[in-house]
């Protein structure tokens, strides 16, 4: 469990296939086709710990960076599955070089 200022949470081991599919599930099911957003702030992906045990073994620390890739990654790949994906838009506020070709914008606030 991972603690943020006001919030406990988890981070999705995205090393691990049947996690990363797992979590396009949720997005796709319960966010976009249950709860009809048509839109929503993708956060968190900053938050990968230096300490994590990876499904495929990835060091951690090497890994840190490429997670908030594969979390934006994550995003793009389950509005791609869905119908009318291409008129849903999300953002991020953690990225790396590589992040931009997975979501349109980037939030610079805090």
């Amino acid at each position: 469990m991972i603690k943020s200022v006001s919030i406990k949470f988890a981070m999705i081991d995205f090393t691990n296939p049947e996690a990363k599919q797992w979590c396009k599930h949720i997005i796709k099911d319960y966010l976009i086709k249950e709860a009809r957003a048509g839109g929503w702030m993708h956060d968190f992906g900053e938050y990968m710990p230096f300490d994590a045990v990876l499904s495929d073994g990835s060091d951690p620390i090497m890994y840190h960076n490429k997670y908030v890739e594969e979390w934006a990654k994550c995003g793009a790949e389950a509005v791609a599955e869905v119908e009318n994906g291409k008129d849903l838009f999300y953002f991020m506020r953690a990225a790396t070089t590589y992040s931009p070709r997975y979501t349109s914008l980037f939030w610079m606030g805090d």
